[in-house]
């Protein structure tokens, strides 16, 4: 039984697609001789809404009847027949409707699919990892794609999702896929118009509400497509565009990470440290570990994101032979947020008062206590990135006969991305500090008066607490990023043979990359700006009214801080005169803030396909070899400076220091050629029951900023410890890897299906960064410098399995059969050399922790309901504790973990009218906390509450 998804004829199942984005002919259709397994490619339609097919037709010799499916059964059963069909393993997310993927963010939609984790960045999702790797290929309708930074890969929360037909996830691809994604390969498809019958008019609005920062904001979606036959063909013309505006609060309170108490004496029996030998002493805790926190914070981040979308496509079929496609596709990306963030930290070591009560747990660490005269700071800060990319393609396909296919592509991609960085420091100084912490709760952070009345009142909404100046740190970066690619493929098809069909292709990429980022500059105010400041309240309103904090503080003017250039205007006549025009000007480029890149690929591929029904068990697959050939060329600055005389002392004894600046360009040149192999095989013991099996080697490039030369090396040295200096590593080679997986796939109905996957990944050549002792020269002699660089390390592994499936419950009667389910869970565990990594006690050790950013274990539950006018979902996904980072910043190159999560999101749709459907959706219903602690979970470091979010929209379709 043919399905026609959403409503619209004409559409195939999963098949071999040009990147034209057409939709071959169904197997019905197909010429004699082609099954419907020749119609599956190693990428499913870039373009559109698949459609479906039932999974039985043309195995089970059923009569076939058309019928029409909306809503969530529609997207499930498209989805479904891409991952049957395929010729490779894929999961994909379908649009249920026009604009309307099931989650508003596309890291959010994908986190649905077995084995992805995503990560979230001020409560929306922002990257994604597959199988636990990070290092994911994205495209949009088979092309490249990327956003421009120092990375190689599409930010995902810079497209509007309404954009996107659907996403294919790739976890092992075939060689006639473009490399370089060692977890996989991501595809978001946009929509054609071709791939609609006629006219089509979409048209939805919605207004979305966000609960911490009490505001609501608007999104719309607007899709016109038409098609018609002329004196020259038929010609087709769809716009879709997209804006979005969101907005999000962020609340958070910190504990700054844990040391161990240095209670020793000196030789002299003098205390090494006297503050902790004290506190040791007074707490019964001499010669016992025992590990403290040095302050604690709260942070809130108020802000906005903006995203416009645009995707204009033009097809002209002057021919049944000829096909050209056109397209144009642009991302702008606008995000921005204005943060209070106040804390006490002393780097050096709290001293204790020691007239109170400490706690401490079985194992030493820290519970609670007081402290005495801790500095704060009450920081005001901006932070914008505006994002524009913008793609144009172009697309010819030649089908000469029913067995050969010509495609030939070009496309041209340009992204620029502005950054911003900002922030107004005050000081002030906490009397008494008294602070806490649990697992269980955040930190207690509460600031109160000491025993001497002349050291002021303890209020921190009292200006004459922040006498003493504070300053300013400006930063500002901006990175363009360019592209030309072309390709040319040819299909050939066979009739009546075990080899079904022959592909080749050729790939050629030139592809550039400038990212200017400027020092933090930093201003020192003569005092403190009293007419600009302003109280931000704590107590009773953040963390959702929460009592153990400060009752606010003094801050700078948060709307002058949003605007940059009013900042540094309105600090100007607080900061000397000889900073004052330098302030007034903004930060600026150095030579040596510039990286350049420039990177050319040439590829070549061979594809066969080959499958047979005359075995006991049909089988069919495809073998193929991808060759590129990478060069890369690096450019940037050595900056050096020598050591001279400056001066004489008293005595006559001259005076050293570091002379004139001096940029010296250099560069570096890398040229690898790789040999990437893939293999899949499908076996069909029944029409519903099938095994994968697939094996290939993937590689990815290292990302632009570690192949940075830039590098500074000073000959002077006032202290007795050796020089030091960081840069990249124009040398580094590609991450390579060689993987496994099998793929057990039970299809019980065209929206029912069981599975059960395994994989394994060896991975070549994972990059750390490495100190390493190196000699210079200057003029003066040789000297020593302890250079940081990213190198090729060792080997690691990644293996796990995935299990999963989908029904609905058609068997039970009446309006029950409208209820179905999803679940799945992944299992994956990692081993992977980790360099920068300390180790929790002592951090002179190294680590050998799991990778970062993966989970263990992870899980999606969903409940369906869709019947009649009538669709809702509901979305649980839980992960386990994974490392964020395993050198947190300002911790001592500790390890910090991110604490399991699981969020819960809803969504309900009523179709008011055969064209007309409201729907009413929520994110994070269950107001979840997101934890992270330093190694252990006795030594917490943050807890932070997002927004819940709920939507309102109004949908318009013909």
């Amino acid at each position: 039984m043919a399905l026609i998804a959403l409503g619209w004829s004409g559409t195939a199942g999963a098949q071999t697609q040009p990147l034209d984005g057409t939709t071959q002919l169904p197997a019905s259709q197909a010429p004699a001789g082609q099954t419907d397994s020749d119609q599956t490619g190693a990428t499913t339609a870039p373009s559109g809404d698949q459609g479906t097919q039932d999974p039985n037709n043309g195995n089970s010799g059923a009569a076939t009847t058309d019928i029409v499916v909306t809503g969530v059964r529609a997207s499930l059963s498209s989805a479904q027949s891409i991952k049957r069909n395929s010729d490779q393993i894929v999961d994909s997310i379908v649009a249920e409707d026009i604009g309307k993927l099931p989650d508003r963010n596309v890291a959010e939609a994908l986190q649905r699919i077995t084995g992805v984790q995503i990560q979230r960045q001020y409560g929306e999702g922002s990257s994604v990892a597959i199988r636990g790797l990070s290092q994911v290929r994205t495209e949009i309708n088979g092309r490249d794609v990327f956003t421009a930074n120092s990375g190689r890969t599409l930010s995902l929360e810079d497209v509007p999702s309404e954009l996107l037909a659907g996403v294919d996830v790739y976890k092992n691809p075939s060689a006639d896929l473009i490399e370089g994604g060692l977890g996989g390969l991501i595809n978001l498809r946009t929509r054609k118009p071709f791939d609609f019958d006629g006219f089509k008019l979409s048209a939805s609005a919605s207004a979305n509400y966000y609960d911490l920062r009490d505001t609501t904001k608007p999104q719309a979606n607007l899709l016109v497509s038409d098609r018609w036959n002329t004196g020259i063909g038929e010609i087709g013309v769809m716009v879709d565009l997209a804006y979005q505006q969101t907005a999000f609060r962020q609340d958070q309170i910190s504990s700054q990470p844990f040391y161990l108490v240095n209670d020793g004496l000196n030789a002299d029996g003098t205390p090494i440290n006297a503050n902790d030998r004290a506190l040791a002493q007074a707490t019964g805790r001499l010669g016992t570990p025992t590990y403290i926190s040095r302050g604690v914070g709260i942070g809130q981040y108020l802000g906005d994101r903006r995203r416009i979308g645009v995707d204009a496509a033009i097809q002209w079929k002057p021919t049944d032979t000829l096909l050209f496609t056109g397209e144009y596709v642009r991302s702008d990306y606008k995000f921005q947020y204005g943060d209070y963030s106040f804390f006490s930290y002393n780097d050096a070591g709290l001293v204790p008062d020691l007239t109170q009560p400490f706690t401490f747990d079985k194992d030493g660490n820290f519970r609670s206590g007081s402290f005495l005269n801790v500095p704060e700071n009450a920081n005001t800060s901006l932070e914008r990135r505006k994002s524009v990319t913008n793609d144009f393609s172009l697309n010819g396909k030649w089908t000469p006969s029913s067995n050969l296919t010509v495609n030939g592509d070009f496309q041209y991609i340009r992204g620029t991305t502005d950054g911003q960085r900002s922030i107004v420091i005050l000081n002030s100084t906490a009397e008494r500090l008294n602070f806490g912490v649990s697992e269980d709760a955040p930190p207690v952070y509460v600031i109160s008066p000491d025993a001497n009345p002349a050291n002021g009142d303890g209020s921190q909404l009292n200006p004459a607490n922040y006498a003493q100046p504070g300053g300013y740190l400006d930063h500002v970066e901006r990175s363009v990023g360019r592209e030309y690619a072309g390709r040319l493929d040819a299909e050939y098809r066979f009739d009546d043979s075990i080899l079904r069909s022959i592909a080749v292709g050729l790939r050629y990429t030139d592809r550039a990359a400038v990212t200017d980022s400027s020092n933090y500059y930093y201003y020192g105010l003569t005092s403190t700006p009293n007419a600009l400041i302003q109280p931000r309240l704590f107590r009773g309103d953040l963390y959702r009214g929460y009592q153990n904090v400060p009752e606010g503080a003094l801050f700078f003017n948060r709307d002058i801080v949003l605007d940059y250039d009013a900042t540094r205007n309105a600090l100007a006549p607080y900061v000397s005169a000889d900073q004052r025009q330098a302030l007034l000007t903004g930060a600026g480029y150095l030579p040596s803030d510039r990286n350049t890149q420039g990177e050319k690929t040439y590829t070549a591929y061979g594809l066969a396909k080959f499958g047979s029904d005359d075995f006991v068990v049909p089988i069919d697959g495809n073998i193929g070899v991808r060759v590129v050939k990478t060069k890369v060329n690096t450019d940037g600055f050595s900056v050096e400076s020598r050591t001279i005389q400056t001066g004489v002392n008293d005595a006559g004894v001259p005076i050293f220091g570091s002379g004139p600046v001096s940029y010296v360009p250099i560069s570096g040149n890398a040229d690898y050629t790789k040999v990437l192999p893939s293999l899949n095989l499908r076996f069909r013991f029944t029409p519903e029951f099938q095994l994968r099996l697939a094996a290939s080697k993937a590689l990815t490039r290292p990302d632009f900023n570690q192949l940075n030369p830039n590098i500074t090396i000073s000959e002077f040295n006032s202290g007795n410890g050796r020089r030091t200096a960081s840069t990249g590593n124009a040398n580094l080679r590609p991450l390579t890897a060689d993987q496994l997986d099998a793929s057990l796939e039970y299809y019980f109905s065209r929206t029912s299906s069981i599975y059960a996957a395994a994989f394994y990944k060896k991975v070549d050549g994972f990059i750390a960064n490495v100190t390493t002792t190196e000699t210079y020269n200057l003029g003066n002699g040789p000297f020593e410098v302890d250079v940081t660089r990213p190198l090729n390390g060792d080997d690691g592994k990644i293996k796990g399995f995935e299990v999963g499936g989908n029904t609905f419950f058609d068997f039970l009667p009446g309006w029950l059969s409208g209820f179905g389910a999803q679940a799945n869970f992944t299992y994956v565990d990692s081993k992977a050399p980790s360099p920068d990594a300390s180790a929790i006690d002592d951090p002179s050790q190294k680590l050998l922790v799991p990778l970062e950013q993966l989970s263990k274990y992870s899980y999606n539950l969903v409940g369906i309901y869709d019947k009649g006018p009538l669709s809702a979902r509901v979305a649980y996904n839980w992960r386990s504790k994974y490392v964020a980072t395993t050198r947190g910043n300002g911790s001592g190159n500790l390890p910090i973990f991110n604490d399991a999560r699981g969020q819960l999101d809803a969504s309900v749709t009523y179709t008011v009218a055969p064209h007309f459907a409201l729907t009413v959706d929520g994110t994070n219903l269950t107001n979840t906390e997101n934890k992270t602690f330093y190694g252990i979970k006795s030594r917490p470091q943050s807890y932070v509450l997002n927004d819940r979010r709920i939507s309102v929209t109004a949908r318009l379709t013909y």
